[in-house]
């Protein structure tokens, strides 16, 4: 069974009765467990995504907490009727989940229901449109930035509650005036796509910006659900009227205009950065926990526009991780196609970060590398110095030695073109452990005193926080796997290949990317991290992952889920930015697709019990693991981690092998 959940919220109301000559069909049904379940007709806007689905279903449980209660005891009839009745006055508000069962029959039912009132002016054959509402108490932008973003496709915020998908961009926004007594709203528009990041909505327009005042008598027909204030659903008639009132609105956006929003938003921009810089690490009052995620804010959007202005399309999800990754992990792997851009986003992070000359250092590997000294170099003894290898990793690590201060990403290109526990043997262990107790040894201490160049290069050297150490790989015939012994401790993250229709949306690419102005520190950068000690993973997701720890044991007895990763999965969703795109549902399947199903690996006759087998319509059945999953749906939809068993199914069918 595969399932799906789309995240925006849906409107519905109760299917009319099928009423036509000898095919009569209820809306409300007793169904074999005795609980009534109803027919919910969709009454606004499906994602591009969605099937074309009329109805979903509700179960009378999904209403008990909104104060519908069933007499069991009555005869069916009079159960029916007195849900027809409490529904009499109400639409409902839900997420969509779709099933797909081994029989191939797909089944629609409603999630997270809740109640809200019809309008007096409600009819049957209404259709609602949701439209994004920002705000400044919301956003953070004032009127004024808020209309300078949408001229100029900046990022304006967040919606949480409506379709992100790129053929769902809405065509108007609402902005909501907070100043005065009484909240007035203004329509801006129209647009033509969309992109949806860290930053929330960035807008293109299909022509100039436009913007209307919003009437009252508009809000009176259109419906808000329940304390979230950030999308109004509007009917369809008034949403056309909307539409042609903006077609003959004058321009918004004039360039005197635009230039002074220019300054102040730069402004508030270079504020939120100075507060960022000056924090201590002491974080105990939540006024400074507020400014250091207005700081992490800040960065993540510059890191966004550097991937927008660099030509290359990356998937703003895959971002979030990529960033979470790196200030979470001792080692962050990306993986992907050829081409996706893996050592460009490498690069970018660099530039986001501001980070300057050997602050930056890109080491190419040599599938010619069998031990360490072809990075690290080796102790002459013949000519009695040290000769460093000419990857520049030493002198890399020497220098963020003495300026503690600064960050320094280190970035092993293409790690796997030799193998990586051979020439990398030394740094395995030492990323094991903490921080301030990494020490890379160069050669013996008693060479010390007879090595001529032992000042500029000591026998030791401490690996701190300030450094972030990251690779690239590419799975290919030229290139070697990876053991559990590399795996344990890396995030692998796979980088998505974004459709190409991306590329046209992409803004002109820049020749040079200019680095951020204002360096992050070490301390600026530590800010954005949460630093814990105990586990607080709950107990759901703990008896999860140990039940798959059960279960590759199953296997053999050195496969399984080890305590460190159930740390490193830990540290890693509690390092999930607070205002990030990404949430901890989608963060713990992200975190078994790097930390867990990496371990599925060896023949068809090892795996099949867990991985299963594939249909001829390709759908994986009697998995153990996609079982396990079902069973932990309230935890998350798992949809990358069944897309990732699937593709070993694949493997373990046309190969006979996993890898």
């Amino acid at each position: 069974m595969s399932i799906r959940v789309w995240e925006n919220d849906l409107i519905g109301v109760l299917e009319e009765p099928n009423r036509e000559e000898n095919q009569y069909r209820d809306s409300i049904f007793v169904n074999t467990q005795n609980s009534l379940q109803l027919a919910v007709r969709i009454i606004s806007q499906q994602p591009d995504s969605m099937p074309n689905v009329k109805s979903v279903t509700v179960f009378n449980s999904d209403l008990e907490q909104w104060g519908f209660e069933d007499d069991y005891t009555e005869p069916d009839h009079i159960r029916k009727e007195r849900l027809r009745d409490w529904l009499e006055g109400c639409l409902l508000v839900f997420k969509v989940e779709r099933r797909v069962k081994y029989d191939h029959e797909e089944v629609f039912n409603a999630k997270e229901v809740r109640v809200i009132a019809k309008h007096p002016s409600f009819h049957q054959e209404v259709r609602l449109m949701p439209v994004p509402v920002f705000s400044e108490g919301t956003h953070g932008l004032d009127g004024d930035e808020f209309a300078y973003s949408l001229a100029n496709r900046k990022f304006v915020g967040r919606i949480a509650n409506v379709s992100h998908e790129a053929n769902d961009t809405p065509s108007v926004v609402l902005w909501r005036d907070e100043q005065g007594d009484e909240e007035q709203y203004h329509l801006f528009g129209e647009f033509e796509s969309h992109q949806y990041a860290y930053g929330g909505f960035s807008f293109w327009l299909s022509g100039e910006l436009k913007s209307i005042a919003f009437k009252e008598e508009w809000m009176e027909e259109c419906y808000m659900v329940g304390g979230a204030d950030d999308v109004i659903y509007v009917p369809l008639h008034i949403y056309q009227d909307m539409t042609l009132g903006l077609e003959e609105a004058p321009v918004t956006n004039e360039p005197a205009h635009t230039e002074k929003v220019l300054t102040e938003v730069e402004s508030a921009r270079l504020a939120k950065n100075e507060v960022a810089v000056a924090l201590v690490e002491e974080k105990t009052d939540p006024l400074l926990d507020q400014h250091i995620q207005d700081g992490e804010q800040v960065f993540l959007e510059s890191f966004y526009e550097q991937t927008r202005e660099s030509g290359h399309a990356y998937d703003g999800e895959d971002l979030i991780h990529f960033h979470t990754s790196m200030k979470s992990s001792n080692l962050v792997i990306l993986s992907g196609m050829s081409g996706t851009g893996k050592s460009r986003l490498v690069d970018l992070y660099s530039a986001a970060l501001g980070l300057k000359g050997d602050q930056h250092t890109v080491i190419p590997v040599s599938p010619s590398w069998t031990s360490d000294s072809d990075l690290i170099g080796y102790a002459d003894t013949m000519h009695m110095v040290y000769r460093p290898s000419d990857s520049g990793l030493i002198n890399a690590l020497r220098k963020a030695e003495k300026e503690l201060n600064k960050l320094f990403v280190i970035c092993f290109d293409e790690m796997n073109l030799a193998r990586v526990e051979h020439y990398f043997s030394q740094f395995l262990s030492i990323l094991e452990l903490d921080a301030g107790k990494r020490v890379l040894r160069l050669y013996n201490d008693d060479l010390e005193n007879r090595l001529y160049n032992s000042a500029q290069y000591p026998p030791t050297i401490s690996i701190h926080d300030n450094v972030l150490f990251v690779g690239t790989v590419n799975v290919d015939e030229s290139t070697y796997h990876f053991s559990d012994k590399v795996l344990d401790r890396a995030n692998v993250l796979n980088l998505a290949v974004m459709p190409f229709t991306e590329l046209k949306r992409m803004p002109e690419k820049k020749k040079l990317l200019p680095s951020r102005k204002e360096e992050v520190d070490t301390d600026t950068y530590r800010s954005y991290k949460q630093d814990q000690r105990s586990v607080t993973l709950s107990d759901a997701e703990l008896e999860l992952l140990w039940e798959i720890h059960h279960a590759f044991q199953s296997i053999h007895h050195q496969i399984g889920i080890g305590p460190r990763i159930v740390k490193q999965i830990d540290y890693y969703l509690a390092n999930l930015p607070a205002h990030g795109s990404v949430t901890r549902m989608q963060g713990l399947d992200a975190q078994m697709v790097q930390r867990v199903w990496t371990k599925l690996r060896g023949s068809e006759e090892q795996l099949r019990g867990l991985v299963g087998t594939l249909s001829k319509e390709g759908e994986v059945q009697d998995s153990l693991l996609v079982n396990l999953l079902n069973r932990y749906e309230h935890l998350s939809t798992f949809s990358k981690s069944r897309k990732i068993i699937q593709q070993k199914a694949k493997e373990l069918k046309f190969n006979g092998y996993t890898f």
